[in-house]
């Protein structure tokens, strides 16, 4: 597995999420309030919530733990379970820093 990243340009990175993107409403104001604080530069993109979402769902999860060392939002722990998924539970841990 390769460490590289793809570069895409802003108009590319604008064209997938045009295309493919299915965000309900709440997450995508979510995640353009969380965008908008100046330490939001780790936030989760929302076509890696949606992947991360599709993965969740082929495997047919029922539970999720995301544990992190700085969750803005939540944005992608709503993304791993979605509401309804019927007897599903998410667990969260966050672990701040004692500076």
């Amino acid at each position: 597995m390769s460490n590289l990243q793809t570069p895409i340009t802003p108009e590319l990175a604008a064209y997938i999420r045009r295309v493919s993107l299915r965000e309900p409403d709440l997450l995508r104001r979510l995640r353009e309030e969380t965008a908008a604080r100046s330490d939001a530069r780790m936030q989760v993109a929302p076509e890696q919530g949606q992947f991360l979402g599709m993965l969740v769902h082929l495997m047919d999860a029922r539970r999720a733990i995301e544990v992190g060392v700085y969750i803005f939002s939540g944005y992608s722990w709503f993304r791993e379970l979605p509401a309804g998924v019927a007897g599903a539970y998410r667990v969260f841990a966050n672990m701040l820093s004692a500076k």
